[in-house]
């Protein structure tokens, strides 16, 4: 049992022990004599100085547990009595132990020569800087002829410190909207047609110039050699007007409306498939063909597209014993326009028999639209 210690309890048993103002102001000069000892004996070490603090914390705790114990076994009728420990931030004077508590004098040899002020609590644990002060302290055994239940130790739990994630979650929500920001600029590039050419920007109904598409004939040929004549001249033969449609006959998937308004006259076809079903046939008299037998000539279809739309047609021949010119096909707006392919007869059999012009208005099978205006034939020379 160290010298503060032993002072201290026989301080007590010299005083109203029953009053915790008594007992404060008794473990508060325990403390001052701790403090007085340690500069007489020139202790400067913090570490040193909080240890010893500590330690003596720790008897006292000890000491006033025993005291709080006593006094609720003594009171057998009245409630307990709450008793405060006054801290050190209350000092109180401490000459009433002045004369009874003092530091041994081989303590003092002891200090000279070692860190420890008072080895009597060598059990203890210096108390923890960085979180509440816990008094802790080793069970001490009370002396002879004293009372004979033992204090228990009261630790307080050390809450522990909670993680701070401002800083996380503030880096999360900075790149969060960054990338949202990101992503919104490149949508609104996206839509707004930014990297698109003038030409793509233009949603306005596009009108190319007329073209014509032929699977095994060069149709810019034969718009050539309608130029170099200057139109259709005397020499082409009309084999199809739309004032006659006597000689047009549509097929099963097929229309063949014949139409007059602010355009003039013609024949609507409307093919709704793009086999022999929505194909319509325009006959081609035994006449003319017998013109074209063993020759090369020249097939010119005036036709138009729907208002505000574009087609692709295909046309076929099935002339008699003079055979077939395969399969042509064109592209055609709502311009007017005419379309012209060759073909080529080598035999010079002429035909008894009349022959027909077959014309598939939309060879996508979309169902688009196609006017014809005429049909001629330009005999070969």
């Amino acid at each position: 049992m160290s010298g503060l210690e032993t002072a201290i309890r026989q301080a007590l048993e010299r005083s109203e022990r029953a009053s915790s103002e008594k007992r404060a102001r008794i473990y508060q000069s325990a403390r001052n004599a701790l403090e007085a000892g340690l500069r007489k004996q020139d202790v400067h070490d913090p570490d040193v100085i909080a240890q010893q603090r500590h330690r003596l914390e720790g008897v006292i705790h000890a000491i006033e547990l025993e005291e709080r114990a006593s006094l609720k076994a003594a009171a057998s009728v009245a409630p307990p009595v709450r008793v405060d420990i006054v801290g050190s931030e209350n000092p109180v004077p401490s000459a009433e132990l002045d004369h009874d508590i003092h530091m041994p004098s081989e303590r003092n040899a002891d200090i000279g020569s070692s860190p420890v002020v008072d080895g009597g609590f060598a059990g203890l644990r210096p108390e923890r800087r960085d979180g509440p002060r816990v008094a802790e302290a080793a069970p001490v055994e009370p002396a002879a002829g004293k009372r004979g239940k033992a204090a228990k130790v009261e630790a307080a739990a050390v809450k522990p410190r909670r993680r701070k994630r401002g800083s996380f979650l503030s880096f999360v929500m900075v790149v969060t909207t960054l990338v949202a920001a990101f992503v919104m600029a490149a949508w609104w590039v996206e839509t707004s047609g930014l990297l698109k050419s003038a030409a793509e920007r233009d949603t306005s109904v596009a009108n190319p110039p007329s073209t014509v598409q032929s699977e095994d004939f060069d149709g810019e040929a034969g718009l050539k050699t309608l130029g170099t004549q200057s139109g259709f001249s005397g020499d082409w033969v009309d084999v199809f007007t739309p004032t006659d449609a006597s000689n047009v006959k549509a097929g099963s998937r097929a229309a063949a409306d014949p139409v007059s308004d602010e355009r003039g006259p013609r024949l609507r076809i409307t093919s709704a498939t793009a086999d022999a079903d929505g194909n319509v046939s325009i006959e081609i008299p035994a006449s003319v063909l017998e013109q074209i037998s063993g020759k090369t000539s020249t097939v010119a279809l005036s036709v138009q597209a729907d208002t505000g739309k574009q087609t692709q047609f295909s046309v076929e021949c099935d002339f008699s014993s003079l055979g077939d010119c395969g399969r042509h096909r064109f592209t055609v707006n709502e311009e007017k326009n005419d379309m012209l392919f060759k073909v080529t007869f080598d035999r010079s059999l002429a035909p008894s028999s009349p022959g027909q012009i077959l014309i598939n208005s939309d060879v996508t099978g979309a169902g688009n639209s196609l006017s014809v205006f005429a049909v001629r034939i330009l005999p070969g020379q």
